[in-house]
């Protein structure tokens, strides 16, 4: 059996410079889903407290633009960022838990350099 806590989605917004596909600087609204693999009885603490710390984490995370990325390598960077990450508002509530899956999904709109008018879901999770 595997238990897991899912939080989110969380808005952010970001800017990437795709140059492997040749796409100048631009940005995205975005929605990210964080899933916690359960560890022992309590799994992520589900507080107002702590998702503010997500959401804070998020925001730092997106205050640059991600060079030389693609969407799928945002979603990378931003799993790798809370494999360990960790803030007082959640270690306050105990819990066991690690970071199991990622879902990045990106709006894109009709623009000049032809992106598509939905979202797009990129996931990240552990062993794929």
């Amino acid at each position: 059996m595997r238990r897991s806590v899912t939080i989110g989605p969380f808005a952010i917004f970001f800017t990437n410079v795709n140059t492997e596909m040749k796409l100048p600087g631009h940005s995205h609204f975005a929605e990210v889903t964080l899933e916690f693999k359960t560890v022992g009885e309590r799994g992520f603490p589900a507080f107002a407290g702590t998702y503010a710390a997500v959401q804070r984490r998020l925001m730092e995370l997106t205050a640059k633009p991600f060079r030389n990325a693609t969407n799928e390598a945002v979603a990378d960077q931003l799993f790798d960022a809370f494999i360990e990450w960790s803030d007082p508002a959640v270690e306050l509530w105990g819990g066991a838990f690690c970071l199991w899956r990622l879902e990045l999904a990106v709006r894109g709109v009709p623009d000049a350099i032809g992106h598509a008018d939905g979202f797009t879901r990129y996931t990240v999770e552990v062993g794929k």
